[in-house]
């Protein structure tokens, strides 16, 4: 004899209708705005006042006991307003400073998150004890920069590649030209290898704890990053696709010096290990110094001889 299924009671049908009538409502109307306050809190994040000049002078001296005035003085410090390609109106603040020896050489200097151009005063040293002179400028939202919020690498990028174009328009053709980027600066300058330009003209490439992607930093669910890296190209200009640097990296043919901290909590490992990977896929040469014991963007204070060795290593292979 055939079995007679059971009938789910009709109130019982009516309840689960219900339910999934609201969890749908709330999943669809939920998760753009959790999206949208994502996108809101990235866009506000960083402490613009306390990058003022006089504020990371005061720091750049607590914490190195480096004084700014004398490194500004010693390697003849001059500055400019380089006007934006990327947005009309907006000047970036721009730093040069020469070395005490006949120039070889120029690198861009992109800081992290939090800090000026003042701030990596200590790895700009290097540079300029190689011979190079240094181009660095505030990023957006911190120092001297009038831009109301840090965009994570993309317009960053930009601002990369505007001051590249200054410096090899105000340098010898045989200069060797390189780029540097710290954390934010490291997402910037993976940005900038985007430029067809840039690329063609470039010879190396540091990147100093670096950041990744955007949607790896919010740990936020996939769909919720979806849905955010889509609201923030209508709110401010770029979606999280545009801001990805992995598929930039893997353009570039310069040779790459890679510096990571052991002790890195900031930057999430997936990241700096599609980093890694994204460069080894590309045509360029890949070399990798890990710091023992140092925090993030913290190599130069923790394990400046090992710095100092791994990039007069790297530099003079380009000579």
């Amino acid at each position: 004899m055939e079995k007679t299924k059971k009938k789910m009671p009709k109130a019982l049908k009516i309840v689960l209708w219900i339910v999934g009538i609201f969890l749908l409502v709330n999943l669809i109307a939920a998760l753009p705005v959790a999206s949208f306050i994502e996108v809101q809190v990235l866009k506000g994040k960083g402490d613009s006042e306390r990058t003022r000049e006089a504020n990371m002078k005061a720091w750049l001296d607590e914490e190195t006991s480096m004084d700014a005035d004398e490194f500004e003085k010693t390697y003849q410090m001059t500055s400019l307003n380089l006007p934006s390609s990327e947005n009309i109106g907006y000047v970036i603040p721009v730093f040069h400073f020469i070395p005490e020896a006949e120039a070889k050489g120029f690198v861009v200097m992109a800081h992290g998150m939090n800090s000026s151009h003042i701030g990596i005063y200590p790895e700009a040293e290097l540079f300029l004890e190689e011979g190079y002179e240094v181009f660095s400028f505030d990023e957006r939202k911190f120092g001297e920069s009038t831009w109301e919020y840090t965009s994570y690498g993309y317009y960053e990028g930009k601002d990369v590649e505007d001051v590249f174009q200054y410096a090899c328009d105000s340098s010898p053709e045989y200069y060797i030209k390189g780029i540097w980027g710290q954390s934010l600066g490291g997402a910037a300058c993976e940005d900038a290898l985007d430029n067809d330009g840039l690329r063609e003209k470039l010879d190396f490439v540091v990147l100093d704890c670096p950041m990744g992607a955007m949607d790896e930093l919010t740990g936020a669910p996939a769909i919720q990053n979806k849905l955010a890296g889509k609201f923030n190209k209508s709110i401010v200009g770029y979606s999280f696709d545009e801001q990805n640097p992995y598929g930039k990296l893997k353009q570039n043919t310069a040779p790459v010096l890679l510096l990571l901290a052991k002790e890195d909590k900031v930057i999430p490992e997936i990241s700096l290990n599609t980093i890694r990977e994204s460069v080894e896929a590309s045509p360029a040469e890949l070399s990798v110094y890990e710091s023992e014991g140092s925090p993030h963007a913290d190599i130069v204070y923790v394990d400046r001889d090992g710095y100092k060795e791994i990039l007069d290593y790297f530099l003079k292979a380009l000579e």
